[in-house]
């Protein structure tokens, strides 16, 4: 199958079984992001494109051949995959291959995720939890501008993902900067009952903006502290340690 040239493919795991759980996956890795959270991970795909080559969508479909019946799901990230205006178009020709499909969103464009969810082109829908939903979000989206705006866009897709009838996960990143136990417990509160809340610790080898993000990570007790209460308080939830924790 031809590549798709709307879509700004930076990044592509042939196999995964760190993005979906209990599936093997491949990973699409969209380039650009309207955010700069400070302790983003995946920064290289944020503010680093110049040092990554773009990748023809091909390989994706290449792939799909040759495993055909090996690879469980396709996972689309980034970045931010809604900024792309292939996205959807992507998604319909994975699916015909008979994968399942997961979007991992900062959900800032719930208008691309009513209509992918109205088309049914997506299996499991992920978005990011940074802190509740309030000024605070918006301070560990390091967003300046816009912000009302942004905030309702975001509750949106929270609505969108709590009303769709399908898997849905909740990622929340354990920045000592942003999320105290307090803010947590406010989380935790308010959080979709339904969908799967995956917590990760905070590395700080690989961030975004260190200044801003802090040098500070949580130790294995403090772990402890924010796996049991989410336990507690939510049910579905998963800690993701990393490393030396």
């Amino acid at each position: 199958m031809a590549g798709n040239a709307s879509f700004d493919l930076r990044g592509f795991l042939e196999n995964s079984l760190l993005e979906w759980e209990d599936k093997v996956s491949a990973v699409v890795i969209a380039g650009g992001c309207n955010l700069r959270c400070p302790f983003c991970h995946s920064w290289r795909y944020v503010t680093g494109l110049d040092t990554l080559k773009p990748l023809d969508t091909g390989v994706i479909f290449d792939l799909l051949e040759r495993q055909r019946g090996w690879i469980d799901g396709v996972v689309f990230t980034g970045g931010e995959p809604t900024l792309q205006p292939g996205l959807a178009d992507l998604m319909r020709d994975v699916r015909e291959y008979g994968v399942l499909t997961k979007l991992h969103t900062n959900g800032t464009r719930p208008d691309v995720v009513s209509a992918i969810l109205r088309d049914g082109l997506v299996d499991c829908l992920a978005l990011d939890y940074k802190a509740p939903l309030d000024r605070r979000w918006l301070a560990a989206a390091d967003c300046r501008d816009g912000g009302d705006d942004l905030l309702d866009r975001v509750r949106e897709s929270f609505r969108l993902a709590r009303e769709s009838g399908i898997d849905r996960e909740y990622h929340t990143t354990l920045a000592p900067n942003f999320v105290s136990r307090e803010t947590f417990s406010e989380m935790a509160s308010e959080l979709d009952p339904d969908g799967l809340w995956i917590l990760q610790q905070y590395e700080t080898g690989e961030r975004l903006n260190p200044a801003l993000a802090g040098e500070r990570r949580y130790n294995g007790e403090e772990l402890d502290w924010f796996e049991e209460t989410a336990k507690a308080r939510h049910g579905r939830a998963i800690l993701k340690r990393g490393k030396s924790a």
